[in-house]
């Protein structure tokens, strides 16, 4: 390794995993709880609204608090604040499986997206610190596939244990224990300058950040989630009509909205080599096209095989987008201004996934509850956004320039 200052930390194979391994939990707000949330409307039938919440509160929480924490961590510590948010999120999230109250429990929901954003901000900030250039590239790659294979072994395990009652899926959240441990053994504060160097594929960080270009990456990634959060909330119901020709039952439900992290994960996993060919802004671009059209296809030929489709094409998408973004942003951070941007990375992908289920409800009415329309709707608008984000990068020599994650 390069540029190490004499005794620095020098992240090893067990900081990666660590890493890793966190990131698996930044999507957990709401994704171990679902299977059992048709158990929790039974238990209180006359709340319909704030059972809800169980689900979207914490993504609320993260977006309100994701730059406040990212500050501090770069106040007092990256490594710090990741094993306080763990700590945070493991005792606040098991903490409802002993509580009847849903007041209590949604406080404590609250507090786990509080979590979620330490989380979030310090573990992408550490990545961002420890590497740079293709190393760089490379583990934000993982970064992403690892929230993707996360949501589906966190949703499954949720399913599992839902079968003895809504209790027990919020027991998941202890899995923040041994990855708590092994963050306190494996990760030290970096340096102030990246442990990893570069083999030429990125430039090195700038000191001066793009404010513009920092906003259009915040801009996608919110277009994005929202987009993306449509699938647990509005496929199942698609799926599980009995008048649409080889509908799914609701057992294997879970495994076809599992299909989309999977391909996220894959393509994730070849972004690095994606990028050496394609500028990140334009992967961006083209993946909101993909999954414009992906979405558009429900609409001509509403079955489960295009269902199906459009849940590969969507993952895909996201697969381009969130490494894309990540990248970009993480060439845009110091040592100083790391978790403060990473932090805002967290705020505005958990923002457009609260996002959904306040735009869905007015446009699922404007189209007479027809879910094949939703989605064509939201289909068209990112396919604009594609075309928009491809046609005004390319006449922008800064997102030229910003393409190599400078």
């Amino acid at each position: 390794m390069n540029g190490t200052d004499k005794g620095a930390f020098v992240p090893t194979r067990l900081t990666l995993l660590s890493m890793l391994l966190v990131s698996m939990l930044m999507l957990m707000g709401g994704a171990a709880v679902a299977p059992a949330l048709p158990l929790i409307h039974a238990a209180f039938p006359d709340r319909d609204f704030a059972v809800s919440l169980i689900i979207t509160l914490p993504s609320l929480a993260v977006g309100l608090t994701g730059f406040a924490v990212g500050s501090l961590a770069d106040r007092f510590g990256k490594v710090r604040t990741l094993v306080v948010s763990l700590m945070v999120f493991t005792v606040c999230g098991a903490a409802s499986f002993f509580l009847e109250d849903l007041d209590a429990i949604l406080v404590m929901r609250f507090v786990v997206g509080v979590g979620i954003a330490g989380i979030s901000a310090a573990v992408t900030a550490l990545m961002a610190e420890y590497f740079t250039g293709a190393a760089r590239i490379k583990v934000l790659s993982y970064q992403s596939a690892a929230m993707g294979v996360g949501v589906l072994l966190l949703e499954y395990t949720g399913g599992s244990l839902a079968a003895f009652s809504w209790h027990e899926p919020f027991l998941v959240y202890l899995i923040g224990i041994p990855i708590m441990l092994l963050c306190i053994l494996s990760m030290r504060e970096p340096s102030h300058e990246p442990l990893v160097d570069s083999d030429a594929v990125m430039h090195e960080p700038v000191r001066q950040a793009d404010r513009r270009l920092i906003a259009v990456c915040y801009g996608a990634i919110f277009v994005c989630q929202t987009m993306c959060f449509l699938l647990p909330t509005r496929i199942p119901t698609f799926l599980e009509d009995p008048e649409l020709p080889g509908y799914v039952s609701a057992s294997m439900v879970g495994l076809f909205l599992g299909i989309h992290g999977v391909t996220n994960s894959v393509v994730s996993l070849m972004y690095r080599r994606i990028v050496t060919v394609i500028r990140p802004f334009f992967i961006m671009g083209l993946g909101f096209l993909i999954m414009g059209v992906g979405m558009v296809l429900l609409i001509l030929s509403p079955t489960v095989i295009t269902a199906l489709t459009m849940m590969i094409l969507v993952g895909v998408a996201i697969g381009m987008v969130c490494p894309a973004v990540s990248n970009t942003l993480a060439g845009q951070a110091t040592s100083t201004t790391s978790g403060k941007i990473m932090g805002g990375y967290s705020t505005f992908l958990n923002f457009g996934q609260f996002a959904i289920s306040l735009i869905s409800v007015p446009l699922l009415s404007m189209v007479d509850g027809s879910i094949p329309a939703l989605f064509a709707v939201m289909g068209v608008f990112a396919l604009i956004v594609g075309i928009l984000f491809t046609s005004y990068c390319a006449r922008d020599g800064r997102f030229k320039s910003a393409a190599t994650g400078a």
